[in-house]
């Protein structure tokens, strides 16, 4: 997903996520993951499913780069669902032994679980800009200040690393382009030789780019800028306010639920 955004997961737009503020989307999201985790059978479960379906729906635009992730994961979900299959104790499958139904069972909830935290995780990242992430981020820690914190300099750091994507996405292109004929290489050194001498040059890379970016910081006589503050949280904008408790509902009718 690096190599084919131009900052991240980040998809410029115009969806109500989108205009949303970004405090209350940071929050929704990681209501969601929390409330994912900790469902505890499949009507909870289908419920966070369905809530997270309306909002792909809302956000059409976003519904192949979010199914494009949840692709990358597939080796990950089908080696968690195995080792469920064959090791969990339960009842068998089919009259197998070592084919475990409960564990089926186990292993493809935990398969959804771990789906709704990712897409809920890309929602958030591909409606919200880096800048405003970082903003978010200080106005969350911001009264760590009273305990002599500099949240300033962390937001600057963490502005600074989201602003690495680009390069990472860049030198990821770069080693695409510029890769060696596999067939000859492999010949002499094998391929397995080939693709870590890649890997080295490629982390080497990114590491004489961050040091180039970080001395230029250090001898700048201008400190990095942090972005244009965020509005005021109170009162929330109309839509904020109707997302906010159309998620008061889901969460109230997930309790319910149980």
């Amino acid at each position: 997903m690096i190599a084919v955004t131009e900052n991240g997961l980040y998809q410029s737009g115009q969806t109500l996520l989108h205009r949303l503020d970004p405090r209350v989307k940071v929050l929704s999201s990681l209501l969601l993951v929390v409330l994912a985790f900790a469902a505890t059978d499949w009507i909870r479960l289908f419920a966070l499913v369905a809530t997270v379906a309306i909002i792909l729906c809302l956000t059409s635009p976003l519904l192949n780069p979010v199914l494009r992730l949840c692709w990358m994961l597939r080796w990950f979900l089908l080696f968690n669902l195995l080792m469920h299959l064959l090791l969990s104790p339960g009842r068998t499958l089919w009259g197998l032994s070592w084919l475990s139904f409960d564990g089926l069972l186990m292993g493809t909830f935990v398969c959804v679980q771990v789906l709704l935290a990712t897409v809920s995780a890309a929602l958030l990242a591909m409606t919200t800009s880096t800048e405003k992430l970082t903003r978010t981020f200080g106005w969350f820690v911001q009264p760590l200040q009273w305990l002599g914190c500099k949240t300033e300099e962390w937001q600057k750091i963490l502005l600074l690393t989201m602003d690495f994507i680009p390069v990472v996405q860049e030198e990821i292109h770069a080693s695409r382009s510029s890769g060696v004929e596999p067939h000859a290489e492999s010949a002499k050194v094998g391929r397995w030789s080939v693709w870590m001498q890649t890997l080295q040059d490629f982390l080497l890379r990114l590491v004489n780019r961050g040091d180039a970016i970080a001395y230029r910081l250090a001898t700048s006589e201008d400190t990095m800028p942090l972005p244009k503050e965020l509005p005021p949280f109170m009162p929330m904008a109309l839509r904020d306010q109707l997302f906010s408790l159309v998620f008061t509902l889901v969460i109230i009718c997930y309790w319910l639920a149980g």
